[in-house]
């Protein structure tokens, strides 16, 4: 029984230590599954924790990034402003500073013409900075030709405490010069009705193009030939300036023609027996512009030789009243330097008359105008010679003479006419003037020139200072 019992009350025992165990386990289950529950909640709740911390932190992110935006913004004006107060001190530097502070300034004036081929004299620049003087440091630099007509720039900077300044001044080199335009042969001329005109032209040049005689414009448009009349040809000519040079020349057409022509032979002029011209042959210029003053009042067309030369060949036909002047050596009261008494009164009066000049005695430079043609009158034979002729022309040999001829064309340049001195003349003194190249040849004889006469012996009337104006007169006339 007791054993039965024990082993009840071991069963019994074993069956509470079962629930006991039971009960432990359960115990322990819940237990663990509180501890779990516990954790879990731990776990929930520190994830809880953490998502308030990172929703937290988002928003504090949030808060910094909206705190630095105002930040980056006021920078970014900052550095905006900055950018701009750079700029505007630039400027201000660039212009109110320069114009405040860094000057320069032009002497003179701001454009300048300059003649073409003058010589430029640049006034210069000053320049200041403040009160200091700059102007020695001004850099000058240009690109001037003044042999060239066009638009040049001298320029002129200053640097300073790293600003500069520029300032320019304009050259016009300019042509204001109008073309010298010369008419060759005569202003004035006559030419009888139905006989050719034959024109000698014109020559120009100008200081800058050159040569324009290629660009003379002749007008002969009015020009009537068959009708008497005076008729004016006209010339124009302008530069690459535009500059216009204009002349013209009157022609007159007259009705009848000469068939004989006066030669009239003077020598030498003076005012005063004082200056020791003391010869018949010396004319007193008062006399001499008596005479002058007959021819121009009463209608005389005074010849030049082309013109005289060219009616003694045929080739053209005079006015009825035409005359030809000639004066012999070149000596006293002829030329500008020694007494100077025929060019003058050849100018005053308008006409025209030919030099027989002893080209070896005296320089031709001294009877230039356009009045005073010079011709041959020997280069160094008019001397008296005593071998039977009374010139020495007649007396050296031909060779001699040929070359003394050729001398004195050398001189004139023109072999239109010769005169022979003394009036004395040989076949053979002749026949050498003939050789080389003179048209014709004067001597005296006190008779009209026709176009009969022996084309080397022309006669003339010699002009004396007993000779009135009545017998100058019949002699024209």
């Amino acid at each position: 029984m007791d054993t039965n019992n024990k082993k009840k009350s071991n069963k019994k025992v074993e069956k509470n230590e079962d629930k006991k165990y039971v009960s432990d386990k359960k115990y322990d289950l819940e237990n663990e599954n509180s501890k779990e529950i516990e954790i879990e909640a731990i776990k929930e709740q520190i994830e809880e924790e953490k998502n308030k911390k990172n929703k937290k932190n988002k928003k504090n992110k949030k808060k910094r990034k909206l705190k630095k935006k105002p930040i980056i913004i006021i920078l970014i004006i900052i550095c905006i402003l900055i950018c701009l107060l750079f700029v505007a001190r630039k400027i201000y530097i660039n212009i109110v500073g320069e114009s405040k502070f860094l000057k320069i300034n032009l002497n003179g004036e701001e454009v300048i013409n300059l003649k073409y081929n003058e010589e430029y004299n640049d006034l210069g620049a000053i320049a200041f900075y403040n009160d200091e003087d700059l102007t020695s440091d001004i850099e000058i630099s240009n690109d001037l030709d003044n042999k060239k007509v066009g638009e040049y720039t001298y320029r002129y900077k200053i640097k300073y405490k790293k600003q500069s300044k520029e300032i320019s001044r304009k050259i016009n080199v300019i042509d204001d010069e109008k073309p010298i335009l010369k008419i060759n042969g005569r202003d004035e001329l006559s030419i009888v009705v139905g006989n050719e005109y034959k024109d000698d032209g014109a020559n120009a040049n100008d200081l800058y193009d050159g040569d324009l005689t290629d660009k003379i414009i002749v007008d002969n448009s009015g020009l009537d030939v068959n009708k008497p009349g005076k008729y004016e040809i006209k010339y124009s000519v302008k530069d690459s300036s535009g500059n216009e040079a204009t002349l013209s020349r009157i022609v007159n057409v007259v009705a009848k023609s000469a068939n004989k022509v006066p030669v009239i032979n003077y020598h030498f002029f003076y005012n005063d027996k004082s200056e020791g011209c003391n010869e018949s042959l010396c004319l007193r210029q008062d006399k001499f512009r008596e005479q002058l003053s007959y021819l121009r009042d009463n209608g005389f067309y005074t010849l030049t030789i082309k013109e005289f030369v060219d009616w003694m060949y045929g080739e053209k036909e005079l006015p009825e009243k035409s005359i030809l002047l000639t004066v012999d050596d070149g000596a006293f009261g002829t030329s500008k330097v020694r007494g100077n008494y025929l060019i003058p009164a050849l100018e005053d009066y308008k006409m025209y008359a030919t030099l027989f000049l002893i080209t070896g005695w005296w320089p031709i430079e001294n009877y230039e105008s356009k009045y005073l043609e010079v011709q041959s009158h020997t280069h160094d034979l008019h001397y008296e010679a005593k071998c039977g002729h009374r010139s020495k022309v007649n007396c050296v040999s031909y060779e001699d003479l040929v070359k003394d001829l050729k001398e004195s064309i050398n001189v004139v340049k023109d072999t239109s006419s010769f005169c022979f001195p003394f009036y004395d003349y040989t076949s053979s003194s002749i026949k050498a003037v003939q050789e080389v190249g003179f048209k014709v040849a004067f001597i005296g004889g006190e008779r009209k020139a026709t176009r009969n006469d022996n084309k080397y012996k022309i006669p003339r009337y010699p002009i004396h200072d007993y000779d009135t104006l009545s017998s100058f007169k019949s002699m024209v006339n």
